[in-house]
């Protein structure tokens, strides 16, 4: 923070000397005549950290002159535990040999495709990268029954440049414009203190050239690649003058002065995160796993390729031309390794193509290297699994067992004859609360197979997100791996124990039949005790010969996904009655009081300890009138007199 506010001090002195010379030549030609300390006031317009302007056009003039002098290309900086692990990573993020005025992610070599010819191509290619952000804060200095509101986001602003001051491509701007009129381009009417976000677009433009490879040990690695070769980094400034904002921050929509702090750093936070994020436990984390943010889309790659140390001698190691020196070379780690590098390509391209037509909604890209075990379980990636059936010989043992019950037991991207990784996992909890977060998966195999989006834009994996987005992918369901058969999944007690994968066929697709679904979870205490009157409230259902009409079922949503829109799984435990045809609108079973008066309010913060046996439950589902009373009494009238005798009897 403290080397960037003294470069940008320099950088201010240079251009207000600059301004003040052209000034100063204007005067001598136009024979105007003008006082210094005139011009010394609207030089101090360019202190950091807020550049003031009175237009949006000298804005945009200020950054078509100036804009590459005052913000640099962001440079990731993370910790590593080993030299391995940092040249990996700059073998991945192609940092090992690029010009670091470029940021972001650009890779100097590529691989040749099949048939593709090996002389060098002229032609010239510009690739998308990592964009300069811009924060304009609009202020309308003439408004003075508005001044101590300007005053206040006038503050928080400049608290706020102050605290991304370590940002070198991001830079903070004020319009302290007379009228309205002069922030209308990019702010609505009546927009005092408005902040507004703009991504200047960057790109590089290259053309690749055949590699000459001089000794032979290079040639089984660099046969299949070509270098890039860079013509120009270009910077549209003209895009600030065109585009509208890529995010706008309203403070008069916040009462409350924490209230627009907290959402101006929420606001801030998103706009400012790198366009993918190589994940780091120290650092990433806390961009990377708020509570407002909600989607995330991860690449997970491998980084398990260091346990062959590199054996050449020390005299060969500098001319593998970018291979990591202390991996050994193999054709099998490196086709592994060149497909975690396309794949990462292909990632990053795919975010820059999602956040250039999405600006208003917040996707996390993460990438999280196989070292990070609590990451990969915690988005449920199992490496470990495959492994050991592999070395104790048990996967063609646990597919015949699959096949019998019916059930779908694989987990996922397992596959013998392609490697893990990479995978790319996109999770979705912005519609659902507690246990319920959607995840979709996308395997290597996929990955790297044909797509409508090529691959500049980020191939299948664009694709792939934009199938989620527009819920047309495949939803993965958490289950667990039952090894009985459907027809006889019940318990002693005859409650029906449904899983993430038969929730459908036991729940969902008998319309006919009345469900009610206990959702629990195995080490929670008040789901124990409720255990013991929902099996009172089964024994109810079949001694009273109802069986056929309602089915009592419970779920472990510790283990299991319930893939409904309408359940959650936030208090436990949680019943929910899903009546005969209308399944799709299950309804929740609340308290015995109405929850909105005055004095059930205490009984309902307790959940469902108002159930005391299983006729609460029966008496709660028959107020709701969704039974057919007559069905349920000509089932067997004689067992409905004797009830509580087949309890005792229980």
């Amino acid at each position: 923070s403290i080397m960037m506010y003294w470069y940008r001090n320099v950088v201010s002195s240079h251009i207000s000397r600059c301004e003040l010379n052209k000034r100063k030549t204007a005067a001598a030609a136009t024979t105007t005549t003008k006082s210094e300390t005139d011009t010394s006031n609207n030089n101090n317009k360019h202190n950091p950290p807020i550049f003031e302007f009175t237009s949006q056009i000298q804005l945009a003039s200020f950054l078509e002159r100036y804009g590459e002098q005052l913000l640099r290309p962001a440079q990731a900086r993370y910790q590593h535990e080993s030299a391995f692990e940092k040249e990996m990573f700059e073998f991945y993020t192609g940092l090992q040999s690029t010009d670091s005025s470029i940021g972001g992610m650009f890779h100097s070599y590529q691989p040749l495709s099949e048939g593709e010819d090996r002389e060098h191509d002229e032609h010239i290619y510009t690739q998308e990268i990592d964009p300069y952000i811009l924060f304009v804060q609009c202020r309308l200095s003439k408004r003075k029954s508005l001044e101590e509101d300007q005053s206040k986001a006038k503050r928080i602003f400049e608290e706020l440049a102050e605290e991304m001051m370590h940002r070198r491509d991001v830079a903070f701007f004020a319009l302290e414009a007379v009228n309205a009129k002069s922030c209308s381009g990019w702010f609505p009417k009546m927009s005092d203190g408005a902040i507004a976000v703009i991504r200047v677009k960057r790109g590089v433009d290259y053309s690749v050239t055949t590699l000459e490879t001089s000794n032979t040990s290079d040639r089984s690695f660099w046969d299949q690649r070509q270098k890039r070769v860079i013509h120009n980094i270009t910077t549209d400034w003209n895009d600030v003058k065109r585009r509208t904002p890529h995010g706008l921050f309203i403070p008069t929509e916040y009462t409350k002065q924490e209230d627009i702090v907290s959402n101006l750093t929420k606001f801030a936070v998103i706009h400012t995160t790198p366009t993918v994020m190589w994940f780091d436990k120290s650092r990433v984390a806390q961009l990377a796993f708020p509570k407002y943010r909600t989607i995330h889309a991860v690449l997970f790659i491998d980084m398990a390729l260091g346990h062959e140390r590199s054996k050449l001698p020390s005299s060969t190691n500098h001319v593998q031309n970018g291979w990591p020196e202390n991996l050994a070379h193999s054709p099998e780690t490196e086709r592994l390794l060149l497909d975690q590098q396309r794949a990462i390509e292909m990632f990053y391209n795919a975010a820059l193509q999602y956040r250039s037509h999405h600006k208003d909604d917040d996707v996390v890209f993460l990438i999280v290297p196989s070292s990070e075990t609590r990451i990969l379980t915690t988005f449920g990636v199992d490496l470990w699994t495959p492994l050991d059936e592999a070395l104790f010989g048990g996967v063609e043992e646990k597919k015949s067992e699959s096949s019998e019950d019916g059930i779908d037991h694989s987990t996922t991207c397992r596959s013998e004859s392609s490697p893990m990784m990479p995978i790319m996992v996109v999770t979705d909890a912005s519609e659902s609360i507690g246990k319920q977060t959607r995840r979709y998966y996308i395997c290597s195999d996929d990955i790297f197979a044909p797509s409508d989006a090529m691959f500049e834009h980020g191939g299948a994996m664009k694709s792939f997100i934009d199938e989620v987005l527009d819920d047309t992918a495949v939803q993965f369901v958490r289950s667990e791996q039952t090894q009985l058969k459907t027809e006889h999944i019940a318990t002693k007690s005859n409650v029906t124990v449904v899983t993430g994968n038969t929730f459908q066929s036991l729940v969902m697709e008998r319309e006919e039949e009345h469900t009610m679904l206990l959702m629990k979870q195995s080490t929670c205490g008040h789901c124990k005790r409720f255990s013991i009157f929902w099996n009172e409230f089964q024994a109810i259902i079949q001694a009273l010969n109802w069986s056929s009409v309602i089915n009592v079922c419970k779920i472990d949503v510790s283990k299991n996904d319930v893939p409904h829109p309408q359940i959650d799984a936030l208090d436990l435990p949680s019943v929910y009655y899903f009546p005969a045809g209308s399944k799709e609108t299950p309804i929740e079973m609340t308290p015995k009081y109405d929850k909105d008066s005055i004095d059930a309010q205490y009984q309902y913060d307790e959940g469902l300890s108002w159930v005391t046996s299983g006729y609460d439950v029966v008496e709660w589902m028959m107020k709701q009138g969704k039974l057919d009373l007559e069905l349920l009494g000509s089932l067997d009238a004689n067992k409905a007199n004797s009830i509580e005798e087949d309890i005792t009897m229980q």
